[in-house]
């Protein structure tokens, strides 16, 4: 079989033509995906073909057309070329309509996804792929738009490597309940992130929870640390908390306020030039 990929891409200038990293940028981002893709079909990183540039037009818009040749010994490489390609066009179509996450889009992918798509938000006008013969897909700004969003909620919602670490989170406190399992909980958003955070609270979490009058809690959003297990869904992505501690800090009016520490007869009725010079003359 022969398998082919034909790219045309459409800049913003004069005649359609894109800039020239953009160009090659776009290229190798497709590519980038096929090969990552491809890896995930067979499940290992053996290299059984190789992409060859077969033919180039400079009419509007620029196209490129490449095919895959197998390697020696992998007489299926075509084949897992052309089911590569699919993968990822199928893919890029459906973050168009949908956050749900592609069909081997690992997070690889989906970070040299992002890079393609959002090029044709920005600085393109579109990119079209086709198998040789005819045209699959074609993406635009608009769709482009609505895929970037898509794609966004995929990284941030879709678990795909979750891990636990000891840690701690600072935030204010949102909400209180009980989930389905009978487990008092507190929503925290989290300082850092601005995201809620759900945290199962228990030992000396709850009872220090159980101390404090609801409307403190909520009301007026006390700000706490909570001190446990941290569960990520992927790298960098926190999605809950196993709380056995809580930290309740302050609230801002039993801190010292402005009023509490100014004292205007620090000086004695002298500027502070003064008072200082005093000071580094014993005088004062």
């Amino acid at each position: 079989m022969t398998t082919k990929v034909e790219l045309s891409i459409a800049g913003r200038g004069a005649d359609d033509a894109p800039l020239l990293g953009d160009l090659l940028a776009q290229i190798q981002d497709f590519f980038e995906m096929v090969n990552v893709v491809a890896a995930s079909i067979t499940g290992d990183d053996v290299e059984r073909f190789d992409w060859r540039v077969v033919g180039l037009s400079k009419n509007s818009p620029a196209r490129v057309t490449v095919e895959a040749f197998s390697r020696h010994g992998h007489s299926d490489g075509e084949e897992i070329a052309a089911t590569a390609r699919n993968e990822v066009v199928a893919g890029l179509l459906q973050l168009q309509t949908s956050n749900v996450r592609p069909l081997y889009f690992n997070d690889n992918v989906a970070e040299v996804a992002d890079r393609f798509i959002r090029r044709i938000a920005t600085s393109l006008t579109e990119t079209g792929i086709g198998d040789g013969e005819k045209q699959i897909a074609l993406i635009k700004p608009a769709g482009a738009v609505v895929a970037i969003k898509n794609l966004d909620a995929v990284r941030d919602e879709d678990p795909i490597h979750p891990y636990r670490e000891l840690g701690s989170i600072e935030g204010h406190i949102q909400n209180v309940g009980e989930d389905g399992y009978g487990r008092p909980y507190i929503i925290i958003k989290n300082r850092i992130t601005g995201k809620d955070v759900r945290c199962i609270l228990s030992g000396s979490a709850l009872q220090a929870l159980e101390e404090e009058p609801v409307a403190n809690v909520v009301w007026r959003k006390r700000r706490v640390t909570a001190i446990g297990v941290l569960r990520y869904r992927s790298i960098g992505k926190l999605s809950q908390a196993d709380v056995e501690r809580l930290d309740f800090a302050d609230p801002l009016e039993a801190l010292p306020q402005v009023r509490d520490i100014i004292n205007k007869q620090f000086t004695r009725g002298l500027t502070s030039g003064d008072y200082l010079e005093k000071v580094r003359n014993g005088e004062a």
